[in-house]
């Protein structure tokens, strides 16, 4: 069974690598066109067996930390794929089951999360940054669940709703998988300090992120005014 594992782990990091390299792609390309389009299905389609590989392989070895990036990097790409089918939220357009299904499941996954850190935080076990690390990784894909389940009963009034929450699912994602990646070398070739590789993707990602979605509110917003 070890070996099956060590197979899956293999292709875990095969699939990670082009989840990385076609979502560079997708970041930088313009939106869109047809290599945006290309290299974002490429990169959806990686990041699926990205995630069912990453359950698979952390299920086997107890790898939380390996759980919480699945769970938030998978749920904010699927997330951010379904958004361009549900344009018509402000029309009333209705989303379907397993938008609800996916959203309800990534929120109690990170709330569960939140519970283990919180159990061993309290407990002052030895591993403080993983009990820091389930924290904070709860907390944040709760967010994201609420900031996408919220849409679906609060229709939004945006005719563009849909453009900033595709950006800021897939940028979300992509930062969580680059954490991941970055994490795992430092951990094994001991590049920087553990505590900033983990934190480095979020500091370069998250204004970046801000940024985008200032220009698209700024692009957007006069031709929605005349």
């Amino acid at each position: 069974m070890e070996k099956i594992i060590q197979n899956i782990l293999y292709v875990h990091i095969l699939v990670g690598s082009i989840a990385l390299l076609s979502g560079a792609v997708s970041i930088l390309s313009n939106k869109g066109k047809q290599l945006h389009r290309k290299s974002g299905s490429i990169y959806f389609w990686a990041m699926t067996l990205v995630f069912i590989t990453g359950i698979i392989v952390a299920g086997f070895r107890f790898n939380r930390f390996l759980f919480l990036i699945a769970f938030l990097s998978y749920y904010s790409v699927f997330a951010g794929v379904r958004f361009l089918k549900l344009k018509g939220l402000h029309k009333n357009q209705n989303p379907q089951w397993y938008d609800w299904a996916a959203g309800i499941i990534n929120g109690v996954a990170n709330i569960i999360f939140i519970g283990i850190g919180m159990y061993y935080l309290l407990r002052g076990n030895s591993n403080l940054p993983g009990a820091l690390l389930s924290i904070g990784f709860g907390v944040g894909g709760l967010l994201i669940s609420y900031a996408n389940l919220k849409p679906f009963i609060l229709r939004p009034s945006k005719a563009y709703h849909w453009y900033t929450a595709h950006i800021g699912n897939m940028m979300g994602g992509y930062i969580a998988t680059f954490t991941a990646f970055l994490s795992t070398m430092v951990t094994r070739f001991d590049l920087m300090n553990p505590f900033l590789a983990f934190a480095l993707p979020s500091l370069i990602g998250i204004p970046l992120l801000i940024f985008w979605t200032n220009r698209i509110e700024k692009s957007f917003a006069k031709p929605l005014n005349k």
